[in-house]
């Protein structure tokens, strides 16, 4: 995916994301997770995401999570 400045954009598949890019996991509409992508399966199915202060997660596209691709904090 490439940077973007002031909107959200939905993937329609979790293997469009790139390491390093800042996304957002929502269930429901509610955030659960946010951080970066520090590393993903090349299928799009399992990502690992770093929050910002800290602790790495792993994310599986059957879980039930949206991946949505967020502005960077500024």
């Amino acid at each position: 995916m490439t940077s973007m400045a002031n909107r959200v954009k939905s993937p329609t598949r979790w293997d469009e994301v790139e390491i390093g890019d800042t996304v957002e996991l929502r269930r429901n509409g509610a955030r659960i997770h946010a951080g970066l992508v520090d590393a993903r399966t090349a299928d799009g199915d399992v990502v690992w995401v770093i929050a910002p202060a800290g602790g790495r997660r792993l994310f599986h596209i059957c879980d039930g999570y949206d991946l949505v691709e967020s502005p960077a904090p500024q």
